[in-house]
Protein backbone atom coordinates (compact mmCIF):
# COMPACT_ATOMS: atom_id res chain seq x y z
CA UNK A 1 0.00 0.00 0.00
CA UNK A 2 1.33 3.44 -0.93
CA UNK A 3 1.93 6.20 1.59
CA UNK A 4 -0.86 8.80 1.95
CA UNK A 5 -0.51 11.69 -0.47
CA UNK A 6 -0.06 15.04 1.36
CA UNK A 7 -2.45 17.38 -0.47
CA UNK A 8 -1.36 20.33 1.67
CA UNK A 9 2.32 20.12 0.68
CA UNK A 10 3.64 23.58 -0.21
CA UNK A 11 6.20 22.34 -2.73
CA UNK A 12 6.64 19.74 -5.45
CA UNK A 13 9.97 18.02 -6.11
CA UNK A 14 10.24 16.45 -9.58
CA UNK A 15 13.05 14.66 -11.39
CA UNK A 16 13.61 13.73 -15.03
CA UNK A 17 16.35 12.56 -17.36
CA UNK A 18 17.85 15.57 -19.13
CA UNK A 19 19.62 13.29 -21.62
CA UNK A 20 17.01 10.69 -22.61
CA UNK A 21 18.92 9.53 -25.71
CA UNK A 22 22.30 9.30 -24.03
CA UNK A 23 23.98 6.12 -22.79
CA UNK A 24 24.54 7.90 -19.49
CA UNK A 25 21.34 9.32 -17.98
CA UNK A 26 21.59 12.77 -16.42
CA UNK A 27 18.89 13.19 -13.81
CA UNK A 28 18.00 16.76 -12.87
CA UNK A 29 15.68 17.89 -10.10
CA UNK A 30 13.36 20.88 -9.79
CA UNK A 31 11.65 22.04 -6.61
CA UNK A 32 8.61 24.22 -7.25
CA UNK A 33 6.09 25.83 -4.97
CA UNK A 34 2.45 24.91 -5.28
CA UNK A 35 0.78 27.26 -7.78
CA UNK A 36 -2.31 29.23 -6.85
CA UNK A 37 -5.66 28.79 -8.58
CA UNK A 38 -5.24 32.19 -10.23
CA UNK A 39 -1.82 31.25 -11.59
CA UNK A 40 -3.24 28.04 -13.02
CA UNK A 41 -6.17 29.92 -14.56
CA UNK A 42 -3.73 32.32 -16.21
CA UNK A 43 -1.76 29.35 -17.55
CA UNK A 44 -4.97 27.81 -18.84
CA UNK A 45 -5.79 31.00 -20.72
CA UNK A 46 -2.47 30.78 -22.56
CA UNK A 47 -3.03 27.22 -23.81
CA UNK A 48 -4.79 26.69 -27.12
CA UNK A 49 -6.44 23.51 -28.33
CA UNK A 50 -7.23 23.33 -32.02
CA UNK A 51 -9.47 20.79 -33.74
CA UNK A 52 -8.64 20.37 -37.43
CA UNK A 53 -10.80 18.34 -39.79
CA UNK A 54 -8.70 15.73 -41.60
CA UNK A 55 -11.59 14.21 -43.52
CA UNK A 56 -15.29 13.55 -43.02
CA UNK A 57 -14.53 10.85 -40.44
CA UNK A 58 -11.41 12.11 -38.72
CA UNK A 59 -10.33 15.14 -36.74
CA UNK A 60 -6.95 16.02 -35.27
CA UNK A 61 -6.46 17.73 -31.92
CA UNK A 62 -3.43 19.99 -31.58
CA UNK A 63 -2.39 21.76 -28.42
CA UNK A 64 0.42 24.11 -27.55
CA UNK A 65 1.25 24.41 -23.88
CA UNK A 66 5.05 24.76 -23.77
CA UNK A 67 5.02 28.56 -23.55
CA UNK A 68 2.32 28.56 -20.85
CA UNK A 69 4.19 25.95 -18.82
CA UNK A 70 7.44 27.90 -19.14
CA UNK A 71 5.79 31.08 -17.83
CA UNK A 72 4.32 29.20 -14.87
CA UNK A 73 7.73 27.63 -14.15
CA UNK A 74 9.28 31.12 -14.02
CA UNK A 75 6.82 32.07 -11.28
CA UNK A 76 7.03 29.01 -9.06
CA UNK A 77 10.54 27.53 -9.37
CA UNK A 78 12.45 27.54 -6.08
CA UNK A 79 15.53 25.33 -6.39
CA UNK A 80 17.32 22.94 -8.75
CA UNK A 81 19.72 20.03 -8.34
CA UNK A 82 21.78 17.97 -10.76
CA UNK A 83 22.96 20.70 -13.11
CA UNK A 84 26.75 20.76 -13.59
CA UNK A 85 26.91 17.72 -11.29
CA UNK A 86 25.61 19.69 -8.34
CA UNK A 87 24.40 17.10 -5.79
CA UNK A 88 22.71 19.55 -3.43
CA UNK A 89 19.61 21.67 -3.81
CA UNK A 90 20.42 25.31 -4.53
CA UNK A 91 18.40 28.44 -5.16
CA UNK A 92 18.11 29.57 -8.76
CA UNK A 93 18.85 33.15 -9.74
CA UNK A 94 16.82 35.34 -12.09
CA UNK A 95 19.62 35.09 -14.63
CA UNK A 96 19.54 31.29 -14.45
CA UNK A 97 15.76 31.32 -14.85
CA UNK A 98 16.20 33.17 -18.13
CA UNK A 99 18.92 30.74 -19.24
CA UNK A 100 17.03 27.55 -18.36
CA UNK A 101 16.05 25.47 -21.37
CA UNK A 102 12.35 25.96 -22.20
CA UNK A 103 12.01 22.20 -22.62
CA UNK A 104 13.20 21.63 -19.07
CA UNK A 105 10.71 24.18 -17.75
CA UNK A 106 7.80 22.55 -19.56
CA UNK A 107 8.88 19.05 -18.55
CA UNK A 108 9.09 20.04 -14.88
CA UNK A 109 5.54 21.44 -14.92
CA UNK A 110 4.18 18.33 -16.61
CA UNK A 111 6.01 16.13 -14.11
CA UNK A 112 4.25 17.95 -11.26
CA UNK A 113 0.95 16.56 -12.50
CA UNK A 114 2.01 13.14 -13.74
CA UNK A 115 -0.76 10.70 -13.01
CA UNK A 116 -3.95 9.11 -14.22
CA UNK A 117 -7.48 8.40 -13.06
CA UNK A 118 -9.93 5.55 -13.55
CA UNK A 119 -13.36 4.58 -12.30
CA UNK A 120 -13.47 1.78 -9.77
CA UNK A 121 -16.22 -0.70 -10.55
CA UNK A 122 -19.28 -1.52 -8.52
CA UNK A 123 -20.07 -5.23 -8.40
CA UNK A 124 -23.72 -4.45 -7.55
CA UNK A 125 -24.27 -2.83 -10.94
CA UNK A 126 -26.11 0.41 -11.71
CA UNK A 127 -28.83 1.64 -9.37
CA UNK A 128 -32.10 3.32 -10.38
CA UNK A 129 -31.20 6.50 -8.54
CA UNK A 130 -28.00 8.50 -8.43
CA UNK A 131 -24.89 6.51 -7.59
CA UNK A 132 -21.82 7.32 -5.55
CA UNK A 133 -18.70 7.05 -7.70
CA UNK A 134 -15.12 6.25 -6.72
CA UNK A 135 -12.37 7.68 -8.88
CA UNK A 136 -9.00 6.02 -8.38
CA UNK A 137 -6.14 8.44 -8.91
CA UNK A 138 -2.60 7.15 -9.42
CA UNK A 139 0.01 9.87 -8.90
CA UNK A 140 3.54 9.55 -10.23
CA UNK A 141 5.43 9.19 -13.49
CA UNK A 142 6.93 5.72 -12.99
CA UNK A 143 5.59 2.33 -14.01
CA UNK A 144 4.25 1.98 -10.47
CA UNK A 145 2.41 4.96 -8.94
CA UNK A 146 4.00 6.80 -6.04
CA UNK A 147 0.59 7.35 -4.48
CA UNK A 148 -2.92 5.94 -4.88
CA UNK A 149 -5.78 8.22 -3.87
CA UNK A 150 -9.49 7.47 -4.07
CA UNK A 151 -12.01 10.28 -4.48
CA UNK A 152 -15.61 9.50 -3.54
CA UNK A 153 -18.11 11.71 -5.34
CA UNK A 154 -21.87 11.84 -5.57
CA UNK A 155 -23.48 11.88 -8.98
CA UNK A 156 -24.19 15.41 -10.28
CA UNK A 157 -27.74 16.63 -10.65
CA UNK A 158 -29.13 17.56 -14.06
CA UNK A 159 -28.67 21.24 -13.21
CA UNK A 160 -25.04 20.67 -12.24
CA UNK A 161 -24.36 18.68 -15.40
CA UNK A 162 -25.93 21.35 -17.57
CA UNK A 163 -23.92 24.12 -15.91
CA UNK A 164 -20.73 22.11 -16.30
CA UNK A 165 -21.36 21.47 -19.99
CA UNK A 166 -21.99 25.18 -20.59
CA UNK A 167 -18.96 26.45 -18.70
CA UNK A 168 -16.23 23.77 -18.90
CA UNK A 169 -15.11 24.79 -22.37
CA UNK A 170 -15.86 27.19 -25.19
CA UNK A 171 -15.34 26.84 -28.93
CA UNK A 172 -14.79 29.31 -31.74
CA UNK A 173 -14.63 28.65 -35.46
CA UNK A 174 -11.74 29.98 -37.53
CA UNK A 175 -13.00 31.66 -40.68
CA UNK A 176 -11.20 31.45 -43.97
CA UNK A 177 -9.46 28.13 -43.28
CA UNK A 178 -9.33 25.58 -46.09
CA UNK A 179 -10.38 22.85 -43.67
CA UNK A 180 -12.77 23.19 -40.74
CA UNK A 181 -10.82 24.45 -37.73
CA UNK A 182 -12.15 25.00 -34.23
CA UNK A 183 -10.36 26.64 -31.31
CA UNK A 184 -11.24 25.18 -27.91
CA UNK A 185 -10.57 26.90 -24.59
CA UNK A 186 -11.15 25.27 -21.23
CA UNK A 187 -12.34 26.82 -17.99
CA UNK A 188 -10.44 25.38 -15.01
CA UNK A 189 -12.75 27.05 -12.50
CA UNK A 190 -15.73 25.03 -13.80
CA UNK A 191 -13.97 21.76 -12.94
CA UNK A 192 -13.00 23.04 -9.50
CA UNK A 193 -16.54 24.17 -8.70
CA UNK A 194 -18.05 20.83 -9.73
CA UNK A 195 -15.47 18.83 -7.78
CA UNK A 196 -16.10 20.95 -4.68
CA UNK A 197 -19.84 20.33 -5.02
CA UNK A 198 -19.62 16.56 -5.57
CA UNK A 199 -16.76 15.37 -3.37
CA UNK A 200 -17.93 13.25 -0.43
CA UNK A 201 -14.67 11.81 0.80
CA UNK A 202 -11.03 11.03 0.02
CA UNK A 203 -9.01 7.94 0.86
CA UNK A 204 -5.23 7.56 0.72
CA UNK A 205 -4.39 11.21 1.36
CA UNK A 206 -3.84 13.61 4.22
CA UNK A 207 -4.13 17.29 5.06
CA UNK A 208 -2.18 18.58 8.09
CA UNK A 209 -1.10 14.97 8.55
CA UNK A 210 -4.70 13.86 9.13
CA UNK A 211 -7.04 11.61 7.14
CA UNK A 212 -10.28 12.95 5.66
CA UNK A 213 -12.42 11.94 8.63
CA UNK A 214 -10.23 13.90 11.03
CA UNK A 215 -9.14 16.87 8.90
CA UNK A 216 -12.61 17.55 7.50
CA UNK A 217 -14.05 18.16 4.06
CA UNK A 218 -13.36 21.88 4.00
CA UNK A 219 -9.64 21.51 4.64
CA UNK A 220 -9.36 18.89 1.91
CA UNK A 221 -11.22 21.07 -0.60
CA UNK A 222 -8.87 23.97 0.14
CA UNK A 223 -5.76 21.81 -0.15
CA UNK A 224 -6.39 19.70 -3.27
CA UNK A 225 -4.69 21.16 -6.32
CA UNK A 226 -7.10 22.43 -9.03
CA UNK A 227 -5.38 20.33 -11.69
CA UNK A 228 -6.00 17.17 -9.66
CA UNK A 229 -9.65 18.20 -9.27
CA UNK A 230 -9.97 18.63 -13.02
CA UNK A 231 -8.42 15.22 -13.68
CA UNK A 232 -10.94 13.57 -11.35
CA UNK A 233 -13.94 15.43 -12.78
CA UNK A 234 -12.94 14.69 -16.37
CA UNK A 235 -12.81 10.99 -15.52
CA UNK A 236 -16.18 11.04 -13.76
CA UNK A 237 -17.98 13.00 -16.46
CA UNK A 238 -16.54 10.82 -19.22
CA UNK A 239 -17.85 7.75 -17.38
CA UNK A 240 -21.29 9.30 -17.01
CA UNK A 241 -21.45 10.16 -20.71
CA UNK A 242 -20.35 6.64 -21.63
CA UNK A 243 -23.00 5.20 -19.33
CA UNK A 244 -25.71 7.20 -21.07
CA UNK A 245 -24.55 6.13 -24.52
CA UNK A 246 -24.47 2.40 -23.69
Amino acid sequence: MSEPYPFDADTYAVAFNARPNSETPQIVHHRLRKPTLQELIEREGQITYEMIEINSREEEMKSEDDAANSRLWDKIILQVKGYRSADEWRDITEEEKAQMRPGHKATAIRAMYAGSCSIEGDEDGVSIGADTWTVKQEIGAGTEPDYIVRHILREPTEAERSKYKRSASSTSYIKGAKKARVMVRTNLRAYVELYDALMQGVEGATVFGAQFEDAGRGHFLNAIDPIWKRQVIQTLMSALEAQLSD
